[in-house]
């Protein structure tokens, strides 16, 4: 080969090289680390009719609360579950329900909910209904939001 073509291919091979190693740094550096580990999670806001609120609350605490203890106890479909009340009047939302899920997969079927599957069977089926209804009467409007929530240690 030639004098001239043998720098030319080493150059290149040099510039190949360090384009290379460059290259992979900076991908390196773009990357997260360490992605923080997510939870799935319901989040129902419920507006109650006026002057419903409390009967809302009360219904919810005698029946469902126990149920939604026993099923976070179980660990089957549920890590945990809190419940927040507005503490304002005039507020858009009378009532915020978090249930934190094992995975996004309890979500994947169209069934009822755990906690609802529960009533019934504690309830029984014209009791259900009868609670369903009762308290459906109590509610202006429920939205459902599915969230991932990341825990920040």
């Amino acid at each position: 080969m030639f004098p001239v073509v043998k720098r030319q291919v080493r150059a290149l091979c040099l510039f190949t090289i360090c384009s290379v190693l460059a290259l992979q740094v900076r991908v390196n550096a773009q990357t997260p680390t360490q992605t923080p580990p997510s939870t799935a999670v319901v989040m129902v806001e419920i507006q109650c009719n006026p002057g419903t609120e409390y009967k809302w609350l009360e219904g919810f605490e005698k029946n469902e609360v126990p149920i939604l203890r026993e099923l976070v106890q179980k660990g089957d479909t549920y890590k945990s579950f809190t419940y927040f009340e507005a503490p304002l009047p005039a507020q858009e939302v009378d009532f915020i329900l978090l249930f934190e899920l094992k995975s996004f997969s309890g979500l994947d079927v169209r069934q009822m909910a755990p906690h609802q599957a529960g009533l019934l069977r504690s309830l029984g089926p014209e009791g259900f209904s009868a609670y369903m209804k009762e308290s459906g009467s109590y509610e202006k409007t429920v939205k459902v939001s599915i969230l991932r929530s990341y825990k920040v240690q």
